[in-house]
């Protein structure tokens, strides 16, 4: 027996044109209430590392909890069906296969495991909440609340001294660098708060560029120009390459035919040349040669010693434990800290993943990098936000490429936005037509479960 009550909106439209159903009405609408639980939760993200935890217990982690407990309570008939969405069977079958792999391996550790996991069960809270157009749009305005925030941080923190300091190669970039943002801001990896503020970036911009030309586009234009030029302050390399990717993938998706575009992407161009200080263009290089110090670049000595080592970990890997504490220190991916030796991941996700477990835990990553493909609705250029989550999962994905911490909360949030997305509010997988800036009730056919229903 059916148990989901449906709701459908079966007016003709406007132009006359009949339509199978072009919107819906849900019939559990989220609450301010929830909505707040999403804003919270994106914009304090950047924040976990400088709030002391509890009990061992970081500050996201809390609030993820409350989320969970939350949802048990008052929305457990949505997180049952959540629950078994087939990006989130694939990562289940993923922790199992890689916690098999572990167990066989030498000097177990789980911890990696764990953590992916309660990012898993973060993106299953987000999921369930993002569940109608209003609550997508109070994420994306989360995404550039986040940005800003941040990027105002980079900018009072080292675009001065930047600014001020010249850099004839990659060496020199790299000591004003580590000068600039000596006291390591909010206590986070700069790489991390670049990348929040290339998804800032992209929300606004692809913002900017839907429907007419209006004070509010200026505004996100504004906006998207501050925090990209923000992301480039901390001189992550790898940021650099996904802003570029993620907004031509936005241009790609919206199509750069329209003067308006055109114009628009030129202000932004011109505005992040005049900002960005000089001394941030020679660290933006890379290279497989050996340096005038001679050393090989740090990323390209990690990929050199993985490549190197590849058969002897192709098949089932050599485990999260053993590569920390005794593979990694003996085959190449040694480095000083100032807690002595360590077994230096290589800043690649993928690559990581296949040195702890294999082609067979590659195996079970890619299929989930390839659920969320799926996902991705077609004709995504047709709504601003679609367009923005569109953005943020390209600077997501880059970003898998640039950190071996396949775990970050941050994978999560956007993985839980976009299944909330697809499964509630474009369920048929195309974004029809909307109008700009004027969000319809649902989605084309929304079948939604009552909220009252457990």
């Amino acid at each position: 027996m059916i148990d989901r009550s449906i709701s459908l909106d079966q007016r003709t439209p406007t132009n006359g044109t009949p339509t199978a159903v072009r919107y819906a009405v849900p019939n559990c609408p989220t609450t301010w209430f929830e909505r707040f639980l999403l804003l919270t939760v994106v914009v304090t993200l950047p924040l976990e590392n400088y709030y002391p935890s509890v009990a061992g217990m970081s500050s996201s982690f809390l609030l993820f909890t409350l989320l969970g407990g939350y949802i048990i309570l008052n929305r457990s008939r949505i997180l049952s069906e959540t629950l078994w969405q087939p990006v989130f069977l694939a990562a289940y079958a993923f922790i199992v296969i890689i916690s098999l792999l572990e167990f066989s391996s030498p000097l177990s550790l789980y911890s990696d495991i764990v953590r992916f996991s309660q990012m898993i069960g973060g993106a299953v809270c987000v999921a369930v909440l993002c569940r109608d157009r209003l609550a997508l749009a109070t994420t994306m305005y989360a995404y550039i609340a986040s940005a800003v925030w941040v990027s105002i941080v980079l900018f009072s923190t080292g675009y001065e001294t930047i600014q001020g300091m010249q850099a004839e190669d990659f060496n020199q970039a790299e000591r004003i660098r580590g000068q600039a943002f000596e006291e390591k801001p909010l206590g986070a990896d700069l790489n991390l708060l670049a990348n929040t503020c290339t998804q800032g970036a992209v929300v606004a911009f692809a913002m900017s560029i839907s429907g007419r030309l209006t004070h509010r586009s200026v505004l996100l234009l504004g906006i998207a120009t501050f925090c990209l030029v923000a992301s480039f302050l901390s001189m992550s390399r790898g940021a650099a390459v996904a802003s570029l990717i993620s907004f031509a993938v936005i241009l790609y998706a919206q199509g750069i035919r329209q003067g308006k575009i055109l114009i628009l992407v030129s202000v932004l161009g011109m505005g992040v040349l005049a900002a960005v200080p000089g001394a941030i263009w020679s660290r933006m290089t890379y290279s497989t040669s050996v340096q005038s110090s001679g050393k090989l670049d740090a990323r390209a000595s990690l990929y050199d010693a993985a490549l190197n080592r590849l058969p002897e970990y192709i098949v089932g890997g050599v485990g999260s434990g053993n590569f920390s504490q005794k593979w990694g220190l003996e085959k190449g991916f040694a480095r000083h800290r100032s807690g002595g030796l360590i077994a230096q991941p290589t800043h690649n996700s993928p690559l990581q993943i296949t040195v702890n477990w294999g082609i067979l835990g590659l195996s079970g990553f890619l299929l989930i990098i390839w659920c969320v493909y799926r996902l991705i609705p077609l004709q995504s250029g047709r709504d601003e936000l679609s367009l923005a989550l569109l953005g943020v999962l390209v600077a997501v994905g880059l970003f898998l490429l640039q950190v071996h911490n396949f775990y970050f909360k941050s994978f999560g949030v956007s993985l839980g936005v976009l299944v909330g997305a697809r499964r509630w509010i474009w369920p048929i997988g195309i974004v029809l037509e909307v109008a700009r800036n004027e969000p319809p009730s649902g989605s084309d056919i929304n079948i939604t479960p009552d909220c009252h229903s457990r």
